[in-house]
């Protein structure tokens, strides 16, 4: 099947191949991991959780992944995020189209980026959550 851009998605925190967190783990069984990807940004530690902006130029790592059922993913994931249907406004993140690379070159997907001001958050330098926060 051809890769497109409503069934991919980039993730870079706690929903991430290897994090401790059980959405992580729903999401792993709702997917298919098709490997590691950047996108360039920066990542800010928000509590337990990272937040992605596109303003910097960061490579944060993320894994991409193919969902099996996008109709059924994306609600759930849209509450986890904070920006599902009866979340207040503003909303934590908002789930955008964006280019991230991968070893094959780059290829449009689905993340979600931080929709709320960014001050005393703590940037993540290396771009690596699991890096930076490995019981995430």
């Amino acid at each position: 099947m051809a890769l497109s851009s409503s069934d991919l998605l980039f993730v870079y925190g706690s929903l991430r191949r290897g994090s401790a967190h059980s959405n992580a783990a729903r999401l792993a069984g709702e997917s298919i991991w098709l490997g590691t990807a950047t996108i360039t940004g920066r990542l800010y530690r928000v509590d337990w959780h990272p937040a992605l902006t596109l303003d910097g130029k960061t490579r944060v790592t993320g894994d991409l992944l193919r969902l099996h059922d996008p109709a059924a993913s994306l609600p759930w994931l849209d509450a986890f995020e904070g920006c599902g249907a009866d979340d207040p406004l503003p909303h934590d993140y908002r789930r955008e189209l964006c280019a991230v690379e991968t070893a094959s070159g780059a290829v449009t997907t689905l993340v979600y980026v931080w929709n709320l001001p960014v001050a005393g958050l703590t940037i993540i330098p290396s771009g690596d959550w699991l890096a930076h926060d490995p019981q995430a």
